[in-house]
């Protein structure tokens, strides 16, 4: 995979965000100074998508950029964001997905600094905050989170077929591994992501945010659905004995569907029509997720 150099003091406050979610009562680094969030500005084919995609990235608070090195300064703030969040206000997160999005955090964080191993499990919860959350700011500090986490998944699973397609199956397994995990991180922030009271989201969210807006229409969500399909005949070569690596993947892309099939449906997405569709299709959003999962699960199937 591609290497992170970041600077020193990037790496001070790392090693310190690091240390916060192994400790629970670690302080948390002081992002004062960083530049506000960016990822990498990826290619939309048309001018409608550009403006319904600048849309989406103004009411998140992410700008877009071609510069490679502002990863680790926008991961640090992502992961900062959630972090501090669920030290201040309450959550429901199970114990099993804290584990996944705390895995998600620190193996990145490990990866920015170069680190290899010591990875403690399992992680100690939060503090138990005793506050509600406020649903606007989870809603967008979790969608900061998922820009970054769905940019560590696609460095994944770029640097399993890079490695791939020499050959490399060890350091192409490492990468599976860690695009992998990085699923399994954005299934739980989806959760963190929603973790308000429901009739929160049509009273004070949904009216927030202009119509037609969904992620899955993004650039970054194109861009991985890009990756899996280049990928999926390279997963078909892998030799047998990482194959259970390969159904992992599988495993944890369904999960990670099914997880934005749950909070959809904990919205009245039973109901009510996608934000995909027109306002007045009679198909649920439901059941339009269901269908996307099963078509983005085959890009993986033999």
């Amino acid at each position: 995979m591609a290497v992170i150099s970041p600077a020193s003091i990037v790496s001070d406050m790392a090693t310190c965000l690091r240390r916060a979610v192994s400790d629970e009562y670690a302080p948390l680094p002081d992002l004062q100074g960083l530049p506000p969030l960016a990822v990498t500005n990826e290619e939309i084919s048309t001018a409608r998508r550009q403006a319904a995609q600048a849309h989406y990235d103004t009411y998140f608070g992410v700008r877009r950029t071609q510069d490679q090195n502002t990863f680790a300064h926008s991961t640090l703030i992502g992961f900062h964001g959630v972090l501090d969040n669920l030290r201040s206000a309450r959550s429901s997160l199970a114990p099993t997905q804290w584990q996944a999005l705390a895995t998600g955090i620190h193996d990145t964080l490990n990866f920015m600094l170069s680190a290899r191993g010591a990875t403690p499990y399992p992680y100690p919860p939060p503090p138990r905050a005793h506050s509600d959350p406020d649903p606007d700011q989870r809603w967008r500090l979790g969608h900061r989170a998922f820009f970054v986490l769905t940019q560590c998944i696609i460095i994944g699973l770029r640097g399993f077929l890079d490695a791939a397609q020499r050959a490399m199956w060890p350091a192409a397994v490492t990468a599976l591994d860690y695009g992998t995990t990085m699923l399994a991180a954005s299934a739980a922030c989806l959760h963190f992501t929603a973790d308000f009271r429901a009739n929160d989201y049509s009273r004070t969210v949904r009216p927030a945010m202009p119509a037609e807006f969904t992620g899955l229409a993004s650039a970054d969500h194109t861009c991985l659905v890009a990756q899996l399909r280049a990928m999926g005949p390279t997963l078909q070569t892998m030799p047998s004995e990482f194959a259970q690596h390969r159904e992992a993947l599988r495993t944890t892309l369904r999960s990670v569907y099914l997880a934005h099939q749950g909070i959809c449906a904990r919205f009245d997405g039973d109901h009510n029509p996608s934000l995909r569709t027109d306002q007045h299709s009679a198909t649920p959003a439901t059941t339009v997720l269901s269908r996307l999962a099963r078509s983005r699960c085959r890009l993986l199937e033999p």
